[in-house]
Formats: structure tokens, C-alpha cells, sequence
């Protein structure tokens, strides 16, 4: 077997334009390595087994140099990337699988592994650099090149930090004094991630949140990074889109993960809690708000329905957009993205543990205390929806969604008998939600457009309004006198 080696790493992205100033800032601020041109080949089946089995198989040419890396799906916490991975020289420019067929076996069929094929290529000029951050040894690697299948093209502009020795928190500062020279973002996607879509010709499209990967061992702290780490990929995978135009289902859909990574910081509260968690929640509320301003906008040219919409109500929705793409291209929020995920890192919560047994403890128990909790909140306050005033209603409709967010955390936990019944729940908690929010978007176009000076728009029929409502308490008695997935 190839040697076994743990990759610990952050990804950081920037623009091609500021690639020349960072480098320039590298030669004076560390000691220089040498400049490589890198081309590497990546393999996998025409059913890709490779990659839906959590793995990566890439040739790399440096000179007459031919070195095979197979990495598997690791830890992802965060910004962080701890992947385990086989590297060793072979000759030639087709994968030799002799020693890691063992590896392999168990998730990939053998008639399979004889059926490799390139699939992309990544052609890059790495710049490598020997950073010391508080006796901690980096290597830094500015990569700018594309990504190439066919006759497509994506151009990449990366930093890669990988620590050579000390701690990982080394590397998040190393971030910051990057992040004072050029503006860089948090980097979610690998190479891999990138040559694939390029293969499928995928479009750059809004994205749904990913399900997240634990097992009955996984620990709490574990359990925490990893839903968070879901969450920050989920919204800077929609973040890219917003950057360079309108959309408004990645404004969306950028929205619902900092809703769920809110949801996730108040969940596991107890464990959390210190110096630092209440300002770094607050600045996920800000920026949250920025889109939801925007978001009420997209909702009231919906709400209009085939009318075109007036061009005070165009002008507000070019204006919010604006201010969103403004918002995530400042420096706070750039800082606030790196501080957060190095908070959920390394921050005290995980460093001087007032209550190690919380962190330590198998999510799989605190799970469904967790759910527990939050469905005996929403019995016990959504009782007699529909007669509630709007903003009761409102409280409810938040409470619902913390219940389907960790729902949905946690469903990888349970076994699959429950599977009928985790959709159930899910359709129902969805449903009640539904017609919620139909309301509550009724109502915030309502409201928008006294705020633009629109012709009034009929109030909600009453007639309509119950009916609604009542499907409503129907779906929450639904819920209430089911029997939940987890228990």
C-alpha cells in the first residue's frame, strides 16, 4: 500500500487580478519555494464510482516525475480539510491500483477499477512559499491555471495552506494577514468538486443544502462542525452566484443556510457558549437581514404575478441586489466568514472546556433530546393556530423550522426503518410551513408596497385567509398526534 499520509488543510480563493500582489507580498514576507507547473489527470469509471464513493484518483506530471494520489472523503470542519490520502511515484500515465485495490474493494466494484478513464485535467502554475505562524510550519501555494475536459475551460485562482507542523489555528491567522493584502473568501470547493461539474457541463446554478454526514459515534463537537461546515458550504456555493448577478433563487437559498447555521449556534447553545458566540451570531443576523430585504422584494414581483413589475419596484430590487453584492464583498464580511469558521475550529468552546462531557458526549443521545425539546416547544405553542394573532403565529412558524432544520442535521442518524417516517414528518412539517409562509409573504408584499407608494393592493381575502390557516392547524394536529421518526 502506498503511504498514508493526513492532509490538513485551508482553502482560500481570490480573484486572478490580485494574484500578482499577493505573490509579490509572499517573496518579501516568507521564504520562497519553487515555481512548478503542475498538470494533473483525473481518473474515474464512466458510472464515476470513484467519486460516489467519496474518493479522488489523480496522476500529477511534474516533469518526468509522475506521482498517483488517491484521496478519500475526510473530516471536513469548517474551512478545514483533513482528508486521508495514498501518494506514491509510478511509471507511466495510467493509474497503478495494485496496492490500493484492498482499500478499494469494499465500495467499488473490481471489473469497474479496470474501466478508469481521464475524466478532466487541471492545469496550474503553483507558486510554493514556507510561512512559520507562532513556531506552526505552513506551506503556502498560490495555484492560478484552469480547469480543462473537452474543449471547456474554468479558470481557478486559489491559496492553499497546508500545515506542515503545529497547530491548525496557525492556519486561519495566516488567513487574516493574507486577507489584509488581497480580499480572499473562504474556499468550499476542491479541484475535483470543479472538474467534475466542468465534465457534466454543469451551469452555475443556486444549490440546495447537502445532508450531513454523521454516524452514532460521531461526537457532539464533531456533529457541530460538520452541520456547520454543511451550512458555510451551502451559502458560499450561493454566495459565488449573488457575487457576480441577480438570482433570486441562490438569494434564497444563501439565506436558508445562514437560517440554518443560526438555527444549528442555538441548537447546540449549551456547549457553545462563550466570549465570542453572541458577536459572532450577530454578525450571521446582519447579514441575514441584508438578504432578506432583497428576498421581500423577489417576493412581492411574485406576488404580482404576470403584471410587469412598476419600475419603482425594479429600480428597489436592482438597489437591494446592490447593497446585498456590496454587503458580501466587505471586508467584515470576509473577516466574519474566516472568524467564524475558525471559531468553530478552535475557539474556546472546544479549548477550555467548562463542560468537556458535552462536547465529548455521542451526538446520537443529544440528538434526540434536541428534537424532543423543539417539538415539545411547538406543541405546546401552536395549540390553536389558527385563532393566534400574526405575530404568536409568526414565533410558531420560527419554531417549526428550528424543528425541521434539525430534523433534517440529524436524519443520517437513524436507521432506515425509520425512513417512512422521517418523510412523513417532513412533508408534514413542510406543508405547515407552506401555507405559513404564504401568509407571511401575503403580508410582507402588503407591507413593501406601502412602502413603495404602489396602488394598494385587495386585502387577503378573508375567505381564502382560513382556509389557509386551516390547513395550517390540520398539518400541526398532523404532526402533533404522530408518532416522530426518532422516538
Amino acid at each position: 500500500m502506498a503511504s498514508q499520509q493526513f492532509e490538513i488543510e485551508l482553502k482560500l480563493e481570490l480573484d486572478h487580478r490580485d494574484a500578482p500582489k499577493l505573490q509579490r507580498y509572499c517573496r518579501k514576507a516568507f521564504k520562497s519555494g519553487q515555481a512548478q507547473v503542475l498538470e494533473s489527470v483525473y481518473f474515474d469509471t464512466p458510472e464515476c464510482h470513484l467519486q460516489r464513493a467519496g474518493f479522488t484518483l489523480r496522476i500529477r506530471h511534474i516533469g518526468k516525475r509522475r506521482i498517483q494520489t488517491l484521496k478519500a472523503a475526510g473530516e471536513a470542519t469548517t474551512g478545514l480539510s483533513v482528508r486521508p490520502e495514498w501518494e506514491r511515484d509510478i511509471k507511466g500515465n495510467a493509474p497503478a491500483l495494485d496496492r490500493e485495490s484492498d482499500l478499494l474493494r469494499p465500495f467499488i466494484p473490481q471489473r469497474a477499477l479496470a474501466d478508469l478513464r481521464p475524466v478532466f485535467r487541471t492545469v496550474v502554475r503553483r507558486q510554493l512559499f514556507e510561512a512559520v505562524v507562532h513556531g506552526s510550519r505552513v506551506e503556502v501555494a498560490l495555484d492560478q491555471g484552469e480547469v480543462r475536459s473537452g474543449r471547456r475551460k474554468r479558470a481557478l485562482c486559489e491559496v492553499e495552506l497546508e500545515l506542515k507542523g503545529g497547530q491548525p489555528s496557525s492556519l486561519f491567522e495566516l488567513a487574516r494577514t493574507i486577507g489584509a493584502i488581497v480580499p480572499v473568501r473562504l474556499g468550499v470547493q476542491s479541484k475535483a468538486e470543479r472538474g467534475y461539474a466542468l465534465a457534466r457541463a454543469a451551469k452555475s446554478q443556486a444549490v440546495k443544502a447537502d445532508p450531513v454526514p454523521l454516524t452514532m459515534e460521531t461526537t457532539s463537537a464533531k456533529a457541530l462542525q460538520a452541520i456547520a461546515h454543511a451550512c458555510l458550504r451551502h451559502f458560499r456555493l450561493n454566495e459565488a452566484i449573488l457575487l457576480t448577478h441577480d438570482d433570486a433563487v441562490a438569494l434564497h437559498q444563501a439565506r436558508v443556510a445562514l437560517r440554518r447555521l443560526r438555527s444549528a449556534l442555538t441548537l447546540f447553545k449549551p456547549m457553545l457558549a462563550d466570549e465570542r458566540y453572541d458577536a459572532l451570531r450577530g454578525e450571521i443576523k446582519s447579514m441575514a437581514v441584508t438578504l432578506g430585504a432583497a428576498r421581500n422584494i423577489d417576493v412581492l414581483m411574485t406576488n404580482l404575478e404576470h403584471q410587469r413589475a412598476p419600475q419603482v419596484v425594479r429600480t428597489a430590487r436592482r438597489e437591494a441586489y446592490a447593497q446585498v453584492r456590496a454587503a458580501l464583498d466587505s471586508p467584515r464580511w470576509r473577516a466574519a466568514m474566516l472568524d467564524i469558521a475558525d471559531w468553530l475550529s478552535n475557539g474556546s468552546w472546544l479549548t477550555q472546556l467548562k463542560h468537556p462531557s458535552r462536547c465529548h458526549e455521542p451526538i446520537s443521545g443529544r440528538a434526540v433530546r434536541i428534537l424532543d425539546r423543539r417539538f415539545r416547544r411547538l406543541k405546546r405553542r401552536g395549540r390553536g393556530l389558527a385563532h393566534l394573532d400574526d405575530a404568536t403565529r409568526h414565533r410558531i412558524r420560527i419554531e417549526a423550522k428550528k424543528l425541521r432544520y434539525a430534523a433534517e442535521f440529524f436524519a443520517a442518524l437513524f436507521p432506515d426503518k425509520a425512513a417512512k417516517r422521517r418523510k412523513k414528518f417532513a412533508a408534514i412539517i413542510e406543508a405547515m410551513l407552506d401555507s405559513l409562509g404564504e401568509l407571511n409573504d401575503l403580508a410582507t408584499a402588503s407591507t413593501l408596497s406601502g412602502q413603495l407608494d404602489l396602488p394598494a393592493s385587495a386585502p387577503i381575502p378573508a375567505r381564502h385567509r382560513k382556509r389557509v390557516l386551516t390547513k395550517a392547524e390540520r398539518h400541526y394536529e398532523a404532526l402533533r398526534e404522530g408518532t416522530p421518526f426518532w422516538q
